[in-house]
């Protein structure tokens, strides 16, 4: 097998596990409080299958510094955690805490048209966390094979014609000789 298919069946099993966990995702529905949860759990999961396999079928490990890996954690776990909890479908206390600070700051119109869209941040969340190990000393990328150089050989220069005889004192006779080059 090439390395251009193990690309692609990888790729083709990432996606395939990615959309199983969505539909998963759909099948748990949110009622209770903990398949809301279960649910955005599996998007991120989804999430972050997919962008494993995005990563690891074009060795992308080590594209992400552990700074800017750890800016953006922070602020995706404290955004999607959020809207996460303001868009519960059941009042609890995490609920209403996110519901009253989201009014005191301004922000409650914003927080309330987000929740439509939280399953999707979840996905994103997932595909985040697939940036860890090449912020956190994952595996390093395999190495390349030597690189080919292309050489140009020089183009020959002109053919040397000498002449020399037999030794029998007949007409001489015209040798070509060629410069050799190296490949």
């Amino acid at each position: 097998m090439t390395a251009r298919a193990g690309r692609t069946y990888t790729l083709l099993l990432g996606i395939g596990v990615a959309g199983l966990l969505i539909w998963l995702a759909t099948k748990v529905g949110t009622n209770p409080t903990w398949r809301y949860w279960a649910a955005l759990g599996l998007l991120a999961g989804a999430g972050l299958v997919f962008a494993l396999t995005q990563r690891t079928a074009y060795g992308a490990w080590s594209e992400v510094t552990p700074l800017g890996f750890l800016l953006a954690f922070v602020v995706a776990v404290i955004c999607v955690g959020w809207i996460a909890c303001f868009g519960q479908p059941h009042g609890n206390w995490f609920r209403s805490h996110a519901s009253s600070w989201s009014h005191d700051l301004g922000i409650r119109g914003f927080v309330d048209h987000m929740k439509t869209y939280v399953s999707v941040m979840a996905f994103g969340f997932g595909a985040l966390l697939a940036s860890a190990p090449g912020a956190l000393g994952g595996p390093p990328p395999a190495p390349a094979g030597p690189a080919s150089v292309e050489r140009r050989t020089p183009a020959p220069g002109p053919a040397r014609t000498m002449t020399t005889t037999d030794g029998d004192g007949a007409a001489p006779t015209r040798v070509r000789e060629r410069e050799t080059t190296r490949v």
